[in-house]
Order: C-alpha cells, then sequence, then structure tokens
C-alpha cells in the first residue's frame, strides 16, 4: 500500500507539471492530459492496483517528454496547414477576381460591338423600290413591266411605250456648278416577287464622241417616301451622300436582280441592296449611224427574301451576375470567418 501511495502522488506531481506546460495550448492539452490519466489510472488497474514499478517510474519523464514533442509537432503542422490554405484561398480569391473583371470586360466590349445574325424573311411582294437614273444626254426610249421573260425586242432604237411610273427632277444648284448630276429620272420598280415581274429600261444616246458610255444608277427602297417628300432635288441629294452608284454600259442588256438587306439602326431601320449583275451583248442588225449607242437594263428581285441582319450580344449578363455573386459569397464567408482561421483552428 505503501508504494501504491508513493506511485500516486509521483503521478500526480508529474501531471500537475505537465499541465503547467500544457496550459499554453488550452483546451487542446487539457483533453491530452486527462488522456494521459485515463491510459495510467487503466496500467494501475491492469497490474492488480499495484501501482507502476520501478522501471516504470524511472521511463516515466522520459515518456512524458516523448508525448509532448509529438504533440507540438503536430500543432505546428495544423498551423502550416492552416497558413497553407489561407494562402491557397487568397490565391482562388484572386483568380476569381481576375476572372470577373474579365467577363466584365468582355461584356462591356461585346455590348459596344455585337456580332451580327442574318435570318430571312418570306414575303409575297415587296414595297416598290424607287430607280433613279442619271442619263445626261440620253433619251428614254421605252419603259415597261414584263412578268416571267422578256420578249423579243420591237424596233430597237426606236420611241416605244413609256408604260411605267417616272418622274423627272431637276437638280437646284447652278447648272455652272459643279454637281455630279443636274437632271435624273426616278422610276418605280417591280414588287411581285412572286410573278417575275420584270422592269425593261431601253435608253438611246445620239451623237456620242466618248469612248466608253454608261448610264448611272442609284436605289432606294420606297418609292412612295420620295412621292411624299416636298422636295425631290433635296432628297436625291441625301440618297447620293448615303447610297452607292452603279452603272451599266451602253451595247449591252444588263440584268440586274436585287435582293433586299435590312438592318435596325436607332429608331429606324436601314434598307440596302444586294445585286448581283449580269451582261448580254446586244446584237446590231443595221449599219447607219455608228455614233448612236443603244442602252438595255432589266431590274428583277432575285429572290422572295429579305435578309433581316441583327445585332446579338453573345456574353450573357446572368454570367456577369452569376460570376460577382461567387466572388461576393467567397469574401463574405472569408470576412465572417477571419479568413477561415477560426474554422482552421
Amino acid at each position: 500500500m505503501g508504494c501504491q501511495a508513493g506511485g500516486d502522488s509521483l503521478i500526480r506531481e508529474l501531471l500537475l507539471d505537465n499541465e503547467e506546460q500544457v496550459h499554453i495550448r488550452g483546451e487542446l492539452f487539457e483533453e491530452d492530459s486527462e488522456h494521459l490519466l485515463v491510459t495510467n489510472c487503466d496500467h494501475f488497474s491492469n497490474n492488480g492496483g499495484t501501482g507502476p514499478t520501478s522501471d516504470e517510474l524511472l521511463d516515466a519523464p522520459q515518456n512524458a517528454a516523448h508525448y509532448w514533442k509529438s504533440t507540438l509537432a503536430k500543432v505546428w503542422l495544423k498551423n502550416v496547414a492552416s497558413c497553407g490554405l489561407v494562402i491557397v484561398f487568397l490565391l482562388l480569391a484572386a483568380v476569381a477576381a481576375f476572372v470577373a473583371y474579365q467577363s466584365i470586360s468582355d461584356f462591356q466590349r461585346q455590348a459596344k460591338h455585337p456580332a451580327m445574325s442574318v435570318s430571312f424573311k418570306e414575303v409575297k411582294s415587296f414595297e416598290a423600290p424607287g430607280i433613279v437614273l442619271f442619263p445626261e444626254r440620253a433619251e428614254l426610249l421605252s419603259c415597261k413591266h414584263f412578268y416571267g421573260t422578256l420578249p423579243p425586242l420591237d424596233h430597237p432604237g426606236e420611241p416605244g411605250p413609256l408604260a411605267c411610273v417616272i418622274q423627272e427632277v431637276y437638280s437646284e444648284a447652278n447648272m455652272h456648278d459643279n454637281v455630279p448630276w443636274k437632271r435624273a429620272l426616278v422610276i418605280r420598280g417591280p414588287e411581285a416577287v412572286l410573278q417575275h415581274e420584270l422592269l425593261f429600261l431601253h435608253f438611246r444616246l445620239n451623237q456620242s464622241q466618248q469612248d466608253f458610255s454608261g448610264i448611272n444608277y442609284l436605289l432606294f427602297s420606297s418609292f412612295d417616301d420620295f412621292t411624299h417628300s416636298n422636295n425631290g432635288s433635296a432628297y436625291l441629294e441625301k440618297l447620293m451622300t448615303s447610297r452607292t452608284l452603279w452603272s451599266f454600259s451602253g451595247g449591252f442588256c444588263t440584268w440586274v436582280k436585287l435582293s433586299l438587306i435590312r438592318t435596325p439602326a436607332d429608331d429606324s431601320r436601314l434598307d440596302e441592296f444586294h445585286q448581283e449583275t449580269n451582261q448580254e451583248k446586244y446584237n446590231q442588225r443595221r449599219e447607219a449611224d455608228q455614233l448612236t449607242e443603244l442602252f438595255f437594263v432589266v431590274f428583277e428581285w432575285k429572290d422572295p427574301f429579305i435578309q433581316e441582319v441583327h445585332h446579338v450580344v453573345t456574353a450573357s449578363p446572368w454570367n456577369v451576375a452569376a460570376v460577382l455573386c461567387g466572388v461576393f459569397l467567397a469574401l463574405f464567408k472569408s470576412m465572417s470567418g477571419k479568413f477561415g482561421l477560426v474554422e482552421m483552428a
């Protein structure tokens, strides 16, 4: 019994010394001390209550020192792991911030420069376009609408029927000024695309001393808009600044196939024409006046489709919002958890 009492007092002194060392780690070291005490008590009970032997008492300080070294090593490893996790978290937060910045920049860039998407809208008939011709000294001999095919020419080079809507417009500029045009013919274009409507025009240029000859023209989408305008000359001047001039040559029959391209603009729409031209040589059967130049041109619609061009922003604002929400949630979690040190400790 004396040996057991002496052993108990020695163990209690060792435990008291160890508890003073563990006090720097708080509850973790207290739990380890209780674990050591329970282990010793189990050892006492296993020895029949006789207490530890003399060899065990001599080895007790060395075992305690080894135990606390291993415990401190574990604590050091936990602190290193915590610091590593904090560094990883900061790296991930930096990557998330960079991704959010790139997403916002891409969305702003694509909003300023959207991509183009083309759709095709089928129609039964087109609004009658306007055809503006600048014949200068050339004379319009005939103008007629045909459906299906163009019949053989009757008396080419001679005046024929003018069976179409024509308005003649003169420039308001001074005749001595260097203006691109002085006289223009505005003609109502074809409408019935399903019936293959053709507009045939025949011009003649007498006493031509030029090596090359041609007649310029331009197109606009609505002939009715021109007729409803108060000043036809000003209307054509405005068209000249925004439209492309085309031309057809003398001695040929020029076939012009039209396609309408419609692009939405700010509070309006922009209509443009795409043209496919084909020329056929006119075989002149008379050898009379070689200074007379004949012009033939046919306007028709290529197909019953309007090409509608739309501006499309490929970057979705919802993607940007999702990235920002993820970044803000991560920041909120880090701020509430003091960068994760409370949970990691």
